[in-house]
């Protein structure tokens, strides 16, 4: 019982330090945030806020819509990662950003290219370790079960485009990063489930949050070929 818990938070924390990469990544590069950013950004110069109390008010409304939706979605991941993930993109931020500063615009497109990818696996990875997903990404599991006969990472493009459509409305700034993250973060979350599917038997049975505590974290798979 040890083992699998440990394993579970392993995962869970691989998936945390992954996506905080992703978003330093995307600030580092300097061509454009993915679009839950963008979206961020618009907000806090549209009410004239700082852009972390931006954050929190867009995660604060995700966070009340899944409790009215799912709530059984949420758990220790849910409010857990919020908080880890801005810790580990400030400190990979600090890092990155005087290295990409110099770097040729070659440099900065391929890191920028890359983000999505570590979106995709550290979202998968938190998925696997059976704790519960962030609101962002609950919403899309949620749309996803509304449209059984799309695949998941279309969902999530049209999820990914109504964010980067809002941010544009709000005047956030966008750039060729910002294109990488709408068009491929849901084909790198589909994929990269398919990959830990494979290579870990699916899901996580974590001892701490049983399987059965998540629907659509157990019920809905993303790596589906056809409908889903």
């Amino acid at each position: 019982m040890f083992q699998e818990r440990a394993k579970a938070l392993g995962c869970l924390c691989a998936g945390f330090v992954s996506s905080g990469i992703s978003c330093s990544l995307y600030v580092s590069c300097g061509l454009g945030s993915d679009a839950f950013n963008v979206m961020t950004q618009g907000l806090s110069d549209t009410l004239g806020i700082q852009t972390g109390n931006a954050f929190y008010v867009i995660q604060g409304a995700m966070l009340l819509l899944v409790l009215a939706l799912r709530r059984r979605e949420i758990g220790f991941g849910t409010l857990f990662g919020t908080f880890l993930i801005g810790l580990i993109m400030n400190l990979w931020s600090a890092l990155l950003t005087p290295l990409l500063a110099s770097a040729g615009v070659g440099v900065r497109l391929c890191c920028a290219a890359a983000a999505p990818v570590f979106t995709g696996l550290g979202i998968s990875l938190v998925k696997k370790s059976g704790f519960g997903l962030t609101p962002c990404d609950i919403l899309t599991l949620i749309f996803h079960s509304w449209l059984p006969r799309m695949q998941f990472r279309t969902v999530r493009m049209l999820y990914d485009g109504a964010m980067f459509l809002a941010g544009v409305l709000l005047g956030g700034t966008i750039g060729v990063g910002t294109v990488f993250s709408v068009l491929l973060t849901g084909p790198c979350i589909q994929a990269a489930s398919a990959l830990l599917d494979r290579t870990g038997a699916g899901q996580a049975r974590s001892p701490v949050m049983p399987g059965a505590r998540f629907p659509l974290l157990t019920r809905l798979p993303l790596n589906r070929d056809g409908g889903r």
